[in-house]
C-alpha cells in the first residue's frame, strides 16, 4: 500500500534537515547492548533538538524490537523512548512513522497521542521539489514469499483482536521472544549478505523507473549508499551496530556513522560514509 505526501509551503520554508532513521530494535534481551544504544539515542535525539529551524524526522519502522498496542497499557521497557519522541514533537520536530515489520502493529497510539504520522507500507513524499520512496523493506526478496503470506495473517483484524485478550505479562514476553528469533535471521554469511544486498539495489531500480529522486530502506541492518550521481539508494543500516542515519539538506543527501559521546559537539564525532557511484 502506496501512502502519499508532498510537504506543505511551510514545512518546506522552515525545515531545513530532513533525518532518516531505522531500525533500533528498543527492547531487546541484550542489557548490555540496550545501555549503549539507549544512551547513543538519548545524544542523538538530543542533537535534533539543537538544531534551528526544527527538523523533520523519518523513522522507517522498527524503533522498537516489538510494539503491540494493548487500549490501557504501555510496555514499561518503552516509557524513556516514548517519552523522548514526545520531547522531540513539543520542540518542533515534526515525526512521520513507517511501520517495519517489528512493529506493525502500531494502531492509533502515536498519532492520538503523540502527534506523529504514522503509515504501513511505502510511502512517498516530495520535500523541496525532490521526491522520495520510502519503505521499511521487509517481505520484498523472492524468498520471503512465506513471510509476506505470515503477515497478511498476523495483521488480520481478528487476530489482533484475540492478542489483546492475552494478559500484557504473557502477551508482552511472547512477542519478545519471537521478535528475538526474528532478528536473529539477520546475521548472514558476509557472501549472502552481499547478495541479498545486491538484490535490494535492483529493487531500487525497479522503483527508480517511478521517477524517484531517492529511496530509502531499511531492514537488513547493513548501511549503503549507491548513486548514479543522479538519482540515491540508500540502506539505512540500524541502531544496533552500526548506528547510522541519513540527512538531507534540501539538495544532497548523506548517510552518516553516529559516534558521538556528547551533544555538544555531534559535528566532530559524525563519520559520512561515502557513497558507491554505479549504475543502477
Amino acid at each position: 500500500m502506496k501512502n502519499t505526501e508532498s510537504l506543505t509551503e511551510r514545512d518546506r520554508t522552515e525545515k531545513k534537515l530532513t533525518f532518516f532513521m531505522s531500525d533500533a530494535h528498543v527492547g531487546s534481551w541484550d542489557e548490555a547492548a540496550e545501555k549503549v544504544k539507549e544512551e547513543k539515542l538519548r545524544l542523538f535525539f538530543n542533537y535534533l533538538t539543537t538544531i534551528s529551524p526544527p527538523p523533520a524526522l523519518y523513522i522507517l519502522g522498527d524503533l522498537f524490537d516489538f510494539w503491540f498496542e494493548y487500549r490501557h497499557a504501555i510496555p514499561l521497557l518503552y516509557q524513556k523512548l516514548v517519552t523522548r519522541l514526545v520531547n522531540l514533537v513539543e520542540y518542533g520536530i515534526s515525526i512521520r512513522y513507517i511501520t517495519g515489520n517489528h512493529d506493525f502493529w502500531i494502531r492509533d497510539f502515536f498519532q492520538k497521542y503523540l502527534d506523529i504520522e504514522v503509515y504501513h507500507g511505502e510511502y512517498e513524499t516530495q520535500i523541496d521539489g525532490k521526491s522520495f520512496y520510502l519503505f521499511h523493506g521487509d517481505g520484498i526478496l523472492s524468498e520471503d514469499k512465506g513471510y509476506r503470506i505470515l503477515k497478511q495473517i498476523i495483521q488480520h483484524p481478528l487476530v489482533v483482536k484475540a492478542y489483546r485478550w492475552i494478559h500484557p505479562d504473557i502477551g508482552i514476553p511472547i512477542a519478545r521472544w519471537s521478535s528475538a528469533m526474528s532478528r536473529n535471521q539477520y546475521g548472514k554469511n558476509p557472501e549472502i549478505e552481499k547478495q541479498d544486498d545486491e538484490k535490494y539495489l535492483s529493487y531500487a531500480g525497479q522503483i527508480f523507473k517511478d521517477q524517484y529522486d531517492f529511496i530509502l530502506m531499511g531492514h537488513t541492518h547493513r548501511p549503503v549508499i549507491v548513486t548514479n550521481s543522479v538519482k540515491t539508494y540508500i540502506n539505512l543500516g540500524d541502531w544496533i551496530r552500526n548506528f547510522t542515519y541519513a540527512v538531507f539538506d534540501g539538495s544532497e543527501i548523506k548517510l552518516y556513522r553516529w559516534l558521538a559521546a556528547e551533544v555538544n559537539n555531534p559535528p566532530h564525532l559524525l563519520k559520512k560514509i561515502e557513497p558507491e557511484i554505479r549504475n543502477f
